[in-house]
């Protein structure tokens, strides 16, 4: 299984409210309708950070794929481009970590 986090910083003067409409009708349905080998999807929003600090992003995004070879073809999709091409209208700053999971309880 290949699984990706995608952390995503809102555009600065957006509010949370337009990020996040942005972020779950418009930007999240270019993957989960154009990426033919995604397995799932998941995005949660952030709410806050202890002892009222400033949160070092807005939300985070973990997608799932079977395998390499289903990735790698849907990251070569004119999805996946008009994907990258979405996150310059509401997003200020994004990064993406491939990860490993382990469930301790």
């Amino acid at each position: 299984m290949v699984t990706a986090h995608i952390w995503l910083k809102k555009k600065d003067g957006m509010s949370v409210d337009e990020f996040r409409d942005h972020w779950l009708n418009t930007h999240a349905p270019i993957a989960r309708d154009g990426y033919q080998h995604l397995r799932s999807y998941v995005v949660s929003l952030v709410t806050g950070a202890p002892g009222g600090a400033e949160p070092l992003y807005d939300g985070v995004a973990e997608l799932t794929w079977d395998d390499r070879e289903g990735f790698v073809a849907d990251m070569r999709s004119e999805a996946s481009k008009r994907g990258n091409e979405d996150l310059a209208s509401f997003t200020e700053a994004f990064g993406m970590a491939y990860v490993e999971s382990h469930t301790v309880k």
